[in-house]
Order: C-alpha cells, then sequence, then structure tokens
C-alpha cells in the first residue's frame, strides 16, 4: 500500500551507511576481538563507501571509526547486532578507516572508490509475445559511455547506445528463433566483454541466465472478473511444496487508487505456475469482497513447510473512503466499518483453490491503532517453525513496522514487537544466527532502513540506515533457500530487490553471502521505470522475481540464476 512520505524520519542509528554492490581493496591490521569485525565495500549505484560493523559478542559495545583528516563516528551495536558507516563521495576518492572498539578490536582498512569502470552486460530472453533475444547494458559510471554492440556476422552490426551516467539500457534485442548461437562484443572505451551462448528460455549453461514474462496486463481479461483491470499492481510470489509458482497482485478494476480510494473496487488476482515458472496460467479472481464498493488489496503469500498450507494476507477495506489514512481507532470486531482489517485466505492443494476470508480484527488490531494493513509481497517461516507475517500499524499517528505470528499453524495469530517508527512495508528475514533483520521502507526515503531483534516477540534495536539506495517504495529481502517439507534451514546467502535509484526506476537484484553485511554482486533486472518487487527461490535453485511497472505497465515475472546475478 503507497504511503505519503511524512515531514519525519525514522530513527537514525548510525552517523552514516552505504550499500554495496563491489568489493573495496583493502588493507587490514589484525582484530584483537574475537566476534567483532569490520568490511569496507563499496557501491557504484549510489557512489559510497561502506563499512559495515558486526558485534558478534553477548555483550553491548560501541564501535569508533575514524578516518584521518575527515572526522570521527561512532555506532552503539548490541549483543549479535551490526551498524553501517556510509559516505557518499566521488569515484577516487581515497580513503583509511581506522576501526576500534574498548574490547581490543583495532582494524585498519584503506582503499579507493573506484566506479571508473563500473559497466556491465548481461544477455535475458523475453518469453512471452513477442519472443526475443535482449541485452541490458548497466553504466554505474560517474560520466555518460557510450558501448560499441557488435555481433560477428549479423546484419545491421556493430551498433551503439549511449548510456547516461548512473543507468541502463535494455533497448537493443533481436528477434530469433530458440537455437540461435550469438556471440556479443560489447565495448565502452577501455572496457570490454563478450558475451557467447544460445538463444532460448530455459536457464540451462549456455542459454542467457534470466528470462522474463508478463502475467497480467491492463488488457488482460481477468477469469472472474470478466473484464480486465485499469489498473495492477502489488505483486506478492511464493513457492509451495510441491514446486508450484503462485504470482499474485490487485487487480484494481476502475483505476489506479489504493484501498479506499474512488469506488474501492479492488480484487486479488492469482496466475500458477506448475513448471517452475517457465509458463503461467490465465490470472484469475482468488479473493472478491461482497460488494463492489468493499476492496481486498495488498496480497502476501505465505507458505507453511511443515504442512504444505498456503496462506494469502491481505488488507480489506470496508467501504470507498477507508483507507489506511482514514482509518480510525477503537472497533476491533470482523465487521467494524471505519478501519482496516488484516484478512487471509488458504489453499491446501498449492493454490488451485482457496476457503473463504477468515477476518484478524479481533485477533491482532489494538483499539488504540488507527489504519492496519499486510505488507505485500510475502511472509516467512522461521527455522522453529513459527509463521510470520509482516504488517504496518499506525498508533498515536506514527506508522510503524511490525509483525504478526502463529506457532499453531495458522489456527491464531498474535502480534509481534514494533521493529520502529517513520517506516512502513518491510520484510522479515532470518539470519544464519537465527536472529531477524526487519528490511523496512522509509517514509522519509532515501534508503532502506534495518532493525533486528532475536525473534519477533523480542525487543528490537534501534533502527539504523543501511545504505542501501531507494526511492520508497517496497522492495524485499529474502534468504537464499529452495523450497522444501519441514521448517526451513538457516543460512548467510541473502538477496535483496528494489528500485537502487532516487526515483522509481532501475530494478536491481544484490546477493550477500555473509548475512547482509555486505552485498558484492548485483545485476539490473529492469532498466527504466518499475515498481513495488518481490521474490522466491524456485525449486530448482533459480530465483523469481515479480514486480510491477507503474499502474498500468503490466505485472512481470523474471527468473535467474546466481551464476547470471554473480557475473
Amino acid at each position: 500500500m503507497p504511503i505519503p512520505r511524512p515531514s519525519t524520519s525514522p530513527r537514525i542509528r548510525a552517523a552514516t551507511i552505504a550499500a554495496v554492490t563491489v568489493l573495496a581493496s583493502v588493507t587490514a591490521a589484525p582484530a584483537q576481538a574475537a566476534g567483532q569485525s569490520a568490511v569496507v565495500t563499496q557501491d557504484c549505484t549510489s557512489s559510497r563507501i561502506q563499512q559495515t560493523v558486526v558485534n558478534g559478542t553477548s555483550s553491548a559495545t560501541t564501535f569508533t571509526l575514524t578516518w584521518p583528516g575527515v572526522g570521527t563516528w561512532t555506532a552503539q551495536v548490541a549483543a549479535g547486532d551490526s551498524a553501517h558507516f556510509h559516505f557518499t563521495r566521488p569515484s577516487g576518492t581515497g580513503y583509511t578507516f581506522r576501526t576500534t572498539t574498548p574490547q581490543g578490536f583495532d582494524q585498519t582498512n584503506s582503499g579507493t572508490l573506484d566506479c571508473s569502470g563500473a559497466l556491465s552486460v548481461r544477455a535475458t530472453m523475453d518469453c512471452g509475445t513477442p519472443h526475443r533475444l535482449r541485452l541490458i547494458l548497466d553504466n554505474r559510471s560517474a560520466a555518460s559511455r557510450t558501448f560499441t554492440v557488435a555481433w560477428p556476422g549479423r546484419s545491421g552490426s556493430p551498433w551503439t547506445v549511449t548510456v547516461p551516467a548512473g543507468s541502463g539500457h535494455n533497448g537493443l534485442y533481436w528477434t530469433v528463433p530458440d537455437g540461435t548461437p550469438y556471440t556479443f562484443n560489447v565495448s565502452s572505451g577501455s572496457w570490454s566483454d563478450t558475451l557467447s551462448g544460445t538463444s532460448g528460455c530455459g536457464l540451462d549453461a549456455g542459454e542467457p541466465g534470466m528470462n522474463s514474462q508478463t502475467v497480467l496486463t491492463t488488457s488482460t481479461v481477468i477469469d472472474g472478473l470478466g473484464k480486465a483491470a485499469r489498473s495492477v499492481r502489488i505483486p506478492a510470489l511464493a513457492v509451495t511444496n510441491d514446486g508450484t509458482v503462485l504470482a499474485a497482485m490487485d487487480a484494481r478494476v476502475d483505476g489506479s487508487y489504493d484501498l479506499g480510494g474512488g469506488t474501492n473496487d479492488i480484487r486479488i488476482a492469482m496466475a500458477r505456475s506448475t513448471d517452475g515458472g517457465a509458463t503461467f496460467s490465465h490470472p484469475k479472481i482468488i479473493a472478491s469482497p461482497p460488494a463492489t464498493s468493499q476492496g481486498y488489496g495488498d496480497p502476501s503469500i505465505l507458505v507453511d513447510r511443515e504442512t504444505g498450507k498456503v496462506f494469502v494476507f491481505f488488507t480489506y477495506s470496508p467501504r470507498p473512503g477507508i483507507g489506511f489514512w482514514s482509518s480510525v481507532p477503537g472497533d476491533t470486531s470482523t465487521t467494524a466499518p471505519d478501519n482496516t482489517h488484516i484478512r487471509y485466505i488458504t489453499s491446501t492443494d498449492d493454490g488451485a483453490t482457496w476457503s473463504s476470508p477468515v477476518d484478524l480484527n479481533p485477533q491482532v488490531r489494538h483499539p488504540s491503532w488507527a489504519g492496519m494493513f499486510a505488507s505485500s509481497g510475502h511472509g516467512i517461516q522461521l527455522a522453529s517453525g513459527r509463521l510470520v507475517q509482516p504488517i504496518v500499524y499506525k498508533a498515536g499517528g506514527v506508522d510503524h513496522a511490525s509483525n504478526i505470528y502463529s506457532d499453531d499453524h495458522g489456527a491464531t495469530w498474535r502480534n509481534g514487537t514494533s521493529a520502529a517508527t517513520g517506516v512502513n512495508e518491510s520484510k522479515a528475514v532470518q539470519r544464519s544466527t537465527g536472529r531477524i533483520a526487519q528490511n523496512m521502507r522509509s517514509n522519509g526515503g532515501g534508503n532502506r532502513w534495518y532493525a533486528t531483534a532475536p525473534d519477533v516477540t523480542a525487543a528490537f534495536g534501534t533502527a539504523w540506515n543501511s545504505g542501501l539506495i531507494d526511492p520508497a517504495c517496497n522492495g524485499d529481502e529474502i534468504s537464499y533457500l529452495r523450497p522444501a517439507r519441514g521448517a526451513p534451514s538457516l543460512t548467510g546467502v541473502a538477496l535483496h530487490s528494489n528500485n537502487a535509484a532516487t526515483d522509481r526506476t532501475d530494478l536491481t537484484v544484490r546477493v550477500s553471502r555473509d548475512d547482509g553485511a555486505s552485498w558484492p554482486a548485483h545485476a539490473l533486472l529492469k532498466p527504466g521505470a518499475a515498481g513495488y518487487s518481490t521474490m522466491a527461490v524456485l525449486a530448482d535453485g533459480s530465483i523469481g522475481t515479480l514486480y510491477e511497472i507503474g499502474d498500468t505497465g503490466g505485472i512481470v515475472f523474471t527468473r535467474f540464476t546466481l551464476p547470471w546475478l554473480e557475473s
């Protein structure tokens, strides 16, 4: 649910922080304190140098970072927690960071922010209609760059494209049959790269490592609605225990308004894939309120790996004019007419059929809360088996990111603790340590924010600015875990998806192999306009992303491999 930005910002934990895409060259003195560490990385998407400090000890501590001649900063870091410092500087800036703690940790890192060669090219396939091979050119340097693309023996080769600084281009494509060999020699100044393979919509070795298809458009006649919706937004994505890919979204029947706006006729649509995301069924309505003046929106999918049951949470607006901002506190009944509710439906056959809605107002709404909604995208299951669904609520005039949870496979739901204020849509992710990290959209925009806790029922530490550039748009973070029966395991590998820009453009996916302390690899999935996005790991280990393109640009599904992402 998009939320206007208030004038206040979230609480700041550390003075500085940064997002990461390219590892820095560093030299480090030995550290004297076990369990404490500092990692320096570089992010050319936002021209930043970042240091992440990790306190793996059992006691809170203070990290002090000194950049000689520039300044000194401190971060109070709880036991088992981390914090970040970031500095926005031009390419070519040299730095020396000395980081210390009272326990004897003392480390010096030196390097130079180098974005002069921050260029890349990747091959992808458009797998719907039209069916074509495409290149994505990415220029994260500080200057406009002209790329020359040669396909030896191909008519019209070579082609030249000028890509502005800090942006991408995907306008070069070729309509060719599957199985067509290709070789692209791509260069810009002293930089060059060569891509070779065979066109096709699989993800086998030698094929492009990503393909995409549009799942729903504003010209698609939706089953159960009998016509097309004028706006399609708010993607949700998950994979069931048998590998079925479920893609849900808002069908905003009469216009682009959020819940409570216009006629309030919004319903939940879904498309399913039983072949690992290669193809999808025709979209159909799976949740529709009793009257067109009532709205269901903002879907989020949660799979109970132990039972196989699938939950789709969504927000209910009882009448036009009742949205997040206009809701009032007080009534916690299932029929409350003046505030938004959270409801869910369930499926026990991998999304083929769905139950009647269950209203959670009596279970999770506090009488002091005004607006409340389920954060769209997906929930998670913890290693303990606990089911967790992120939510947003307004109390005392302040927005809170929080979670609801169930320890009885969804029979009952309770409220977790507030992760932070001044933030809204979020995703919860469980780290390899078992701790919960809440990755949050800031009301003030600019960057993603984090808060961490031992569990969703425990107190979260003070929220901190991650430095991952973000235009105040719902993004995603997931653990890299294949769908499997039984409670999930723990992993330090994470994936992050959002618009890595100051506006809703340039959808980018990153990978971390150290619990989010650094994000050394990234791929630009969609240059230009893109909005909300959400991810899932597919049964074959590839990664699916479902994203929107504005109010009317459609809902697009991509799948790609980790090697493609890390190339």
